[in-house]
């Protein structure tokens, strides 16, 4: 009879136990898939939409997915600043705490609203960036080749396609058509990447329907950038991004396969203080040592702030209370008191100017208040304005005797303004006072008198002494 009890209660045991280990072993399988590596077609899927992108844009979107919180504050800034122009943007984020990357993307309006609005699509690409880099940039390879073989990545009137052939692989580099201008492609990755081979479907990113189509996909309005923009690149050979180590003066026009092959570019480095925001625990598991120190520094921050606070509230919980002092042999023990702190003449001090700012404040609305109603008294009202209207009445209205007597006098002064205008016409058009150049042996300079100044009198005078000598030039022949 025991050894039959004895067995029920162990089956009674056993399948109680079963729940606990089958919720133990989810818990495990969960954290398993939240620590372990992104697959292919996952970030496959996360690639596809900007895989076809100019090296360099593609450059600042690595980047700029690693700060995820500069993204959203440079999307709510764009939002609201919609009317500026590239160079004003330039201009004006000049000085704002934000990652170059992120301020370099602060031109695309409709790209850095995408990526806001999508954190989760952020969020994995910068986890893959941050993880391992040149598997990132093996599988933008990859999704250029399909593209490449399907006849969707030519070079057009928006970017130049350049192939490069290795012992193993083969690079495909993307630039701008025109360096100084850039168009952003938004595709369906089924249709520019030909039949999708994984079963995790791609991110496919939604455009206006302005753009302009050609070849399979939508190209954005053109966008004017500076050197500024061109800091960044891929160099494919190594796998990793690189940026300048100075501000770029000058477009590039060459090869983009020797663009970078350069002293002027560094490999790019994440800057864990600027990021501002946790890692993720697949990034802390799998991602270089230096992420997996800062979130065991970040949790020993947190712990020494917790403990800090758990000590501090036991301080002030055991103020009032009895403190035994350490005694020997000899001695008796003697129990003393901590009083409560008092308060100090700096912290009465600081009460009275808390006071002085109250009434100050008082006084400064007070104020106010009086200067708004002064404003409102001087507001001119219906009644007052039909008051000034009255008394400026008898000076603005004159009787009419005077005023037909301004009248005339006008006419009267009007009239031989008329007269010597034609006269002066009639001088103009006159071509008998004109003066004859003398010969000398120096040059000189010759002077016209102005016809304005002859008068109709001095034009008789001169008429009436011609015909006196030609009437005495005749007579003296007749004579001979």
């Amino acid at each position: 009879m025991k050894n039959i009890t004895l067995s029920v209660i162990v089956a009674l045991s056993s399948v109680s136990a079963l729940p606990v280990i089958a919720q133990s072993n989810a818990n495990l399988a969960h954290v398993s898939a939240s620590t372990q590596q992104y697959s292919d077609a996952e970030l496959d899927s996360v690639l596809a939409p900007i895989a076809l992108y100019p090296d360099t844009l593609l450059t600042h979107i690595l980047i700029a997915a690693t700060y995820p919180l500069d993204v959203v504050a440079a999307d709510r800034w764009r939002q609201s600043n919609k009317h500026l122009t590239p160079e004003q943007v330039e201009n004006v984020l000049a000085s704002v705490n934000w990652d170059p990357s992120v301020k370099a993307l602060a031109p695309f309006t409709d790209l850095l609203s995408t990526m806001a609005n999508d954190l989760q699509w952020l969020q994995q690409l910068g986890d893959n960036v941050l993880i391992d880099q040149s598997r990132v940039l093996d599988r933008v390879q990859v999704l250029r080749q399909h593209a490449l073989n399907t006849g969707n990545l030519v070079t057009n009137d928006y970017i130049e396609v350049e192939r490069e052939r290795e012992p193993t692989r083969e690079i495909i580099y993307i630039e701008p058509r025109q360096r100084e201008v850039v168009y952003v492609p938004y595709y369906d990755p089924h249709v520019v990447y030909g039949h999708w081979w994984h079963t995790t479907s791609p991110v496919r990113w939604r455009h206006h329907v302005s753009y302009h189509h050609h070849s399979n996909v939508y190209w954005s309005p053109s966008i004017h950038l500076s050197t500024f923009f061109f800091f960044g690149s891929v160099h494919w050979h190594n796998r990793h991004v690189v940026i300048h180590r100075e501000p770029v003066r000058r477009y590039y026009h060459g090869s983009p396969r020797k663009r970078v092959i350069s002293r002027d570019y560094r490999r790019w480095e994440h800057n864990m203080v600027h990021r501002r925001a946790r890692y993720s625990t697949r990034v802390v598991h799998n991602a270089p040592s230096r992420y997996e120190h800062a979130g065991v520094s970040r949790a020993k921050h947190l712990s020494n702030k917790h403990a800090s606070t758990v000590n501090t509230s036991k301080r002030h919980n055991d103020k009032n209370t009895v403190r035994p002092i350490a005694r020997t042999e000899n001695t008796k023990t003697v129990r003393r008191t901590i009083e409560p702190k008092q308060v100090t003449p700096l912290r009465e001090s600081r009460f009275q100017n808390k006071q002085d700012s109250v009434s100050r404040k008082q006084s400064i609305e007070y104020a106010l208040k009086r200067n708004q109603a002064a404003s409102r008294s001087d507001k001119p009202t219906r009644d007052r304005t039909l008051s000034q209207l009255k008394r400026d009445k008898p000076a603005r209205i004159s009787t009419p005797s005077e005023s037909k007597r301004y009248a005339n006098r006008e006419n009267t002064l009007k009239r031989p303004a008329k007269q010597n205008i034609n006269r002066e016409r009639f001088e103009r058009t006159s071509p008998q006072n004109k003066p004859v150049a003398r010969e000398s042996s120096k040059p000189r300079r010759i002077e016209r008198a102005s016809t304005s100044s002859v008068s109709r009198a001095q034009v008789k005078n001169s008429e009436s002494s011609r015909n006196r000598t030609i009437k005495q030039g005749r007579t003296e022949k007749t004579l001979r």
